[in-house]
């Protein structure tokens, strides 16, 4: 059965126009990958935290001072859950709200230094086993995957920029407080 599917696959790709052999090129490998990395990131997290806690800290560490509505939208979650788990991320010492300088109607969330130092020590557990996993990879093979992931930020914006010093979709980065 796996041989069959290989086959349509590899017949079908050769009818596809490139844009579509992109898109399911896309489609196809982003949301294992995506998993591996969420499964990789919540076996290095703080062990009292959510997955959504978790992500949400990820998204204050890309985003400071987004408001409540941001999180809840980012997490898919209801303002009022939201706001208690954000209530408990507050009495853990990992998030403070402040009031927002543009709305005072509006909080502003932001990690605390404990809560920063948490996040990025798991993003750095996450980021040596990414590695090892990609470790099978050529040096050509890898120049790939990072021009691959500069096109991606591109088209879609990015809640992150990577470390080695260049942007990446930084004139069409999507603004997650709008």
């Amino acid at each position: 059965m796996q041989s069959l599917r290989s086959e349509t696959k590899a017949e079908d790709a050769a009818e596809q126009s490139p844009g579509d052999a992109c898109a399911n090129a896309v489609l196809d490998v982003a949301p294992p990958v995506v998993r591996a990395i969420r499964k990789m990131m919540r076996e290095h997290r703080l062990p009292e935290l959510s997955v959504p806690q978790f992500r949400t800290m990820s998204l204050l560490n890309f985003c400071p001072d987004a408001s409540l509505s941001t999180v809840a939208d980012y997490v898919g979650s209801s303002l009022p859950a939201a706001s208690r788990m954000i209530e408990g991320l507050v009495a853990k010492n990992l998030v403070c709200r402040s009031q927002c300088c543009k709305d005072r109607r509006q909080v502003s969330l932001k990690l605390t230094p404990v809560g920063r130092a948490a996040f990025l020590e798991s993003r750095q557990a996450t980021r040596l086993q990414l590695e090892q996993r990609l470790s099978v990879l050529s040096p050509d093979q890898k120049e790939a995957v990072i021009e691959a992931m500069q096109c991606l930020g591109e088209v879609f914006g990015s809640d992150a920029r990577l470390t080695s010093g260049f942007p990446i979709g930084s004139s069409k980065d999507i603004d997650l407080n709008e």
